[in-house]
């Protein structure tokens, strides 16, 4: 037992130490280095820095020019790129997106190392290395664009052949809440949510998701709605790739607070109807976020907390029986009729009456037991009712 116990533990730590090789939420910088005459490079040095973390990967070119960073935080790099003999190349704010390949080529010129070429704009990156369909939502468009209810599902809606269902809800969250939406015609639970590269799915429903980052936490995402690669398994529709931030060697922080509340609002025409108080809606949403360094250049932090709180009301009517009937009393039945022109009050039909014609103004006797069903049921509250809605 304790030899069972032992390999046991092995195993997990085996398991927990090995690196998780799946789904992506980094990118890809890679590119093929050349001479003025277009022959290959070998052995070129290919420097790879995070503007913002300091981060650096270092790595030569193969025997055909070639160079591949894969999984590197979404970010912003520099791309410096040298030889012995020619002069350096720096590709300066080369983005990198989840999901994504960014690829730098360089074409480096005769001369001495000293010198340098520097590319400081970067033109519009055309994913040319994966034929995945699929759309980028920055951080910036998550946090500026106008969302109801604050969630970045609402986002998701923006994309072609992105069609909602009817009870698609982006204003709530959890399981309140739903993300029930078809992509390219496929089923509504064919959609894969991640965080980080986790799954973020309910598995029981597969139609609502877990964790709904705040957007002040999000740095982008990306949707996934065609050929995409092997390693984005479980999915039929689309594969939503979320990925929050992180820390830098700069401090940055924020708050926030969002309200609305009933007393900006119009009384409902239905309310005014029924002569009932307007609707109550009070939601309140406040957080803030923080992160920054914990050692420059090697260990960073970034915190984020949010609250959604709301106390919503709605309006119900309906048609309860009156103290006289409660107790068998039907003389004072009510004329009027509702929208189908039935009557409001129908009279009970007397059953000794073999033509079941013969009506009822009392009834005999009420039993305990309908008392007892009867007392769940609130009194009329509506002097004037509006078709046979007499409690509102």
């Amino acid at each position: 037992m304790r030899k069972a116990l032992v390999c046991a533990l092995v195993v997990c730590f085996a398991l927990l130490c090995s690196p998780a090789f799946g789904q992506r939420s980094t990118g890809t910088i890679r590119g093929v280095v050349t001479d003025n005459s277009g022959a290959a490079l070998v052995g070129a040095t290919v420097k790879i820095k995070n503007t913002a973390t300091g981060e650096t990967r270092t790595l030569t070119t193969n025997t055909q020019g070639e160079y591949s960073a894969p999984d590197l935080p979404v970010g912003v790099y520099q791309v410096a790129i040298s030889q012995p003999n020619f002069k350096e190349s720096v590709n300066q704010a080369v983005e990198l997106h989840v999901s994504s390949t960014a690829v730098v080529n360089a074409v480096l010129q005769v001369g001495s190392i000293e010198e340098k070429v520097e590319v400081q704009a970067n033109s519009i990156q055309v994913e040319t290395s994966t034929g995945a369909v699929g759309n980028l939502v920055e951080g910036n468009q998550v946090r500026e664009l106008p969302l109801n209810g604050r969630s970045f599902a609402q986002l998701t809606q923006l994309m072609p052949g992105v069609s909602s269902a009817a009870n698609f809800d982006s204003k709530h969250k959890g399981l309140e809440a739903g993300v029930d939406f078809s992509v390219n015609g496929n089923s509504t639970t064919g959609n894969i949510f991640m965080v980080d590269g986790v799954n973020n799915n309910d598995i029981g429903s597969n139609r609502t998701i877990l964790v709904y980052p705040s957007i002040d936490a999000i740095q982008e995402f990306k949707i996934l709605r065609n050929s995409y690669g092997p390693e984005y398994g479980q999915a039929m529709g689309a594969v939503v790739n979320i990925v929050t931030r992180s820390g830098t060697n700069n401090f940055h922080g924020g708050a926030f607070y969002f309200g609305r509340n009933d007393l900006l609002n119009a009384t409902d025409y239905f309310n005014n109807l029924n002569g009932i108080k307007k609707d109550k809606l009070r939601r309140n949403d406040f957080g803030y976020n923080i992160g920054g360094p914990i050692k420059k250049d090697k260990l960073f932090f970034f915190w984020s907390q949010e609250w959604n709180r709301e106390l919503r009301g709605k309006a119900r009517t309906a048609t309860v029986p009156t103290a006289a009937e409660r107790n068998g009393d039907f003389s004072a039945l009510r004329t009027d009729k509702d929208s189908s022109g039935n009557a409001c009050d129908p009279a009970p039909i007397d059953p000794t009456d073999p033509n079941k014609k013969q009506v009822l103004t009392t009834v005999p006797a009420v039993s305990p037991a309908g008392k007892l069903i009867v007392s769940l049921l609130p009194l009329p509250n509506v002097a004037n009712p509006v078709n046979c809605q007499n409690w509102a």
